[in-house]
């Protein structure tokens, strides 16, 4: 019922601009709005779903750019654009469609070179990084990184940036110490002055609280390691999530936090912290979840943990769960 009364608005929001014969202020302020709700609803939307409807609103924007020539107004539709290209990027990352992911994360900078948007930009590079640094390479991920950081607003865009270079470096192994400082740095942007519209306004999908920091970098001490310092900076992401309207989602810190236990020869533990995540619907298991959760399976298959039942019974669990989530599908009702 929600889906027809969403679609039947939709219809309607589109007749009501072309009746206009012209842009009008309401109809790129419609625009606008769907950002917005698609961005802070991006977690309660199965990624399947939130891709057609991001294409939905970003055709309506080109329409628009169609029926204007006025400089004000193309700004703000090419930003939308540009918006809408990130949130469809971030859903085929979810879907692990990873070209997709690629070109439409590139297609929201160039975006935002067209209307020098520091912010949409830090992201959207922060976007093409994470999927070269989920492909299995981090020295691309960092080259982006490095390009996002010239001209990254200060706090949390900074802080977003600073983070994702932690984990590529972690992943590259070695020294530790040059994934470290950039954990330290971006703990001090997130802190300090906060400097941009999208990060900090728009926020849900292209925000970055401190939840979803912490999350970040528990993946990245997780990688270096640090079982024990990536357990506390999960619980401490837990903690923030209780009082943050958190558009990232905490299940796959849940996952960082057991695999971290496991780390730390605590079972019990890590099967608590997985409670929660069992209940998560087949549509929204998202890829950045399952394959942690693959990580959490392949520890559970280690020598320490074969003969344990209660291992086994847990590494079925998540080999059963992974399994159904790769039959991703759009909602039946």
């Amino acid at each position: 019922m929600e889906l027809i009364a969403l679609m039947a608005a939709h219809e309607s929001t589109e007749h009501a601009s072309a009746a206009g014969g012209a842009v009008s202020p309401s109809s790129i302020e419609q625009v606008q709005a769907e950002v917005r709700r698609l961005a802070r609803d991006f977690t309660t939307i199965p990624p399947l779903l939130l891709l057609a409807e991001a294409r939905r609103a970003r055709d309506a924007t080109y329409s628009l750019l169609d029926r204007t020539r006025r400089p004000v107004q193309t700004a703000d539709l090419y930003l939308a654009a540009g918006q809408l290209c990130g949130l469809m990027a971030s859903a085929s990352f979810d879907l692990t469609a990873w070209d997709a992911a690629e070109e439409q994360s590139r297609a929201a900078n160039v975006y935002a070179e067209l209307v020098d948007h520091p912010g949409l930009r830090s992201w959207a590079r922060g976007t093409q990084a994470l999927v070269q640094f989920w492909t299995g390479r981090p020295r691309q991920a960092l080259i982006h990184v490095s390009a996002g950081l010239d001209g990254a607003p200060a706090g949390t865009a900074l802080a977003r940036l600073k983070a994702i270079e932690a984990r590529a470096l972690s992943q590259l192994g070695g020294d530790p110490s040059e994934a470290l400082q950039a954990v330290s740095q971006a703990d001090e942007a997130l802190t300090g002055p906060q400097d941009d519209d999208l990060h900090n306004e728009v926020g849900g999908e292209f925000g970055w609280e401190a939840s979803r920091h912490d999350g970040c970098i528990s993946t990245a001490l997780l990688a270096m390691g640090d079982s024990a310092a990536a357990a506390a900076r999960a619980r401490a992401s837990l903690a923030q999530n209780a009082s943050e309207p958190v558009a990232g989602g905490v299940d796959h810190v849940r996952v960082n936090l057991a695999a971290a236990n496991l780390r730390l020869n605590d079972l019990d533990a890590a099967t608590e912290a997985l409670t929660e995540v069992w209940d998560i619907p087949v549509p929204q298991r998202r890829h950045s979840l399952t394959d942690r959760l693959g990580g959490v399976g392949r520890l559970l298959a280690e020598q320490s943990w074969r003969t344990d039942p209660a291992a086994s019974e847990l590494r079925d669990r998540v080999e059963v769960f992974n399994d159904e989530a790769r039959w991703r599908a759009l909602p039946t009702s």
